[in-house]
């Protein structure tokens, strides 16, 4: 089963809403503060709600999660919300009190111009990663159910976001990723209820045949750091992860930015959590019932079905849209898929945008074409756009060479540098004899230990790989402590003259 004539309108109809909101924005751009802060006036319920950390990846790759290893990746998410003080109260009275525009500006304050550069750029190859990885992730589950090929997907995905980006600003991606996770959320919870209608059953019965799988089976701890998921390891990365992106990470540090006060951006902070908890949440329970409806569909022994359903996990969620879902509902369905991805790349684009424009406009302060308001802003989104949407094209060919699962791909891919990147950001507020050597130091070790656990098995012919999990904790930690030991040393100096 195709979408049809119904489920196409559906997508096209909120394609061009977004396109819309860009232009309708775009009247209001007047400075580079309007296009990259919203005028610092942005109300904090649109700017938690739009802060949303997952994208298509989070889409498909939780449930896929769900369905192929069961119940361990999740169970830590509900302490999530024990690091909000730790954010509220330590890292945003530094950033709001400084007329910044991202951390790395006040890295600059705090350090030198070297670690400020640095950091601008391993962010913006971060974020073009991830920008890639989303886009892949999303053409992938449209390319499924519609047959287009995969490369076309790319492109149309690229042209709308970078469209009504380019021409919104900030103002744009709050609103349309606020719209975004509203509706990614919304899709999320139509899967179980129809999931319950077509079967009968309802979580309960869907528990029980995820028992008798054994996905309901934990490992909590393990000595051997390349058991794929254990509660302690899984704990560690979640709370490092949400810690590193919401301090060094510029998608997230420029919404705080654009809130009017630190009130403001503690509360934004709060919706933040509640929202993303609440996608995880859904999304989870969108897996357990996939797992239940493809099992009362069939007819094979429970360790054959296992088999047979693990290696289709990622793309059951977008196969039971199209092939069970009514049409409307499976365009509206897709358009979430979309609304993922096109959330991600704009949020990248704008952001990318916000930490090089500082260097680019000197750059071209001559140049009569950028002198007019706002060119060089926009201009340079499109171009963002153009690496990720190269760089997605290259994840879907190297994709196709390993059999990492979407959950592996975001963790030891996308996650590269978000522990390096926290380095310097806690090496700034909470050593206070550090300085520019002993932060890069800190932050060169915390990538070593990312790429040795990411890629040990490839680069040093390991077994097995170290569990994912363990990339962003590890490497923040040694990170830090090498920055830590380097500022009792090289920072002692300075701490004397200050």
């Amino acid at each position: 089963m195709q979408l049809n004539s119904l489920d196409i309108v559906v997508i096209v109809i909120y394609m061009a809403a977004m396109s819309l909101i860009g232009l309708y924005f775009s009247r209001s751009q007047k400075s580079r503060e309007d296009f990259f802060l919203g005028g610092r006036g942005m109300h904090w319920i649109l700017v938690g709600g739009s802060l949303s950390l997952f994208s298509t990846i989070s889409f498909m790759a939780i449930p896929g999660e769900m369905i192929r290893y069961g119940l361990g990746f999740f169970v830590v998410y509900p302490f999530v919300p024990l690091i909000v003080p730790i954010i509220n109260r330590v890292v945003l009275p530094v950033l709001m009190r400084l007329k910044i525009t991202s951390a790395y500006d006040y890295l600059e304050q705090r350090f030198d111009i070297r670690v400020s550069k640095m950091s601008e750029y391993v962010f913006a190859v971060k974020t073009l990663i991830w920008m890639g990885a989303i886009i892949y992730t999303a053409s992938l589950a449209v390319a499924e159910v519609t047959g287009v090929n995969i490369f076309i997907i790319i492109t149309i995905i690229g042209i709308v976001t970078t469209f009504y980006t380019s021409a919104g600003g900030l103002r744009s991606v709050i609103w349309t990723d606020f719209i975004q996770t509203a509706l990614f959320t919304g899709c999320a919870l139509i899967i179980p209820i129809y999931v319950a209608y077509a079967i009968g059953s309802g979580p309960l019965g869907w528990w029980e045949a995820f028992s008798q799988a054994g996905r309901t089976e934990i490992i909590h701890f393990s000595t051997d750091p390349t058991v794929r998921v254990t509660t302690v390891g899984k704990m560690a990365s979640v709370m490092f992860y949400f810690i590193c992106t919401s301090t060094s990470d510029q998608m997230i540090v420029q919404r705080y930015l654009s809130t009017p006060s630190v009130k403001e951006a503690r509360r934004s902070v709060w919706v933040f959590m509640v929202s993303n908890l609440t996608s995880i949440f859904f999304l989870v329970v969108c897996g357990l019932a996939l797992f239940a409806f493809y099992w009362h569909k069939t007819t094979l022994p429970m360790s054959e079905f296992q088999a047979e359903i693990g290696q289709m996990a990622d793309r059951a969620m977008p196969l039971f849209i199209v092939q069970e879902l009514p049409h409307g509902i499976s365009g509206l369905i897709i358009a979430g898929l979309l609304a993922a991805a096109m959330s991600g790349l704009s949020s990248g684009m704008n952001s990318i945008s916000s930490v090089l424009i500082k260097d680019l406009s000197t750059q071209f302060a001559n140049v009569n074409l950028f002198q007019r308001p706002l060119v060089l802003e926009r201009l340079l989104g499109v171009v963002i756009s153009s690496f990720g949407i190269a760089l997605a094209v290259a994840i879907t060919f190297g994709m196709r060479e390993t059999n990492w699962n979407l959950i592996e791909l975001s963790g030891r891919l996308v996650n590269l540098f978000v522990g390096p990147l926290a380095v310097f950001v806690f090496a700034g507020i909470l050593l206070k004899r550090a300085n520019g050597i002993s932060a890069i130091a800190g932050f060169m070790a915390s990538v070593l230990v990312s790429i040795f656990i990411a890629f040990g098995k490839a680069i040093f012919g390991f077994e097995e790989n170290i569990s994912f999990t363990w990339i962003i904790p590890a490497s923040f930690l040694v990170g830090f402590a090498t920055a830590a030991m380097f500022s009792f040393v090289a920072g002692e100096k300075k701490a004397e003259q200050e």
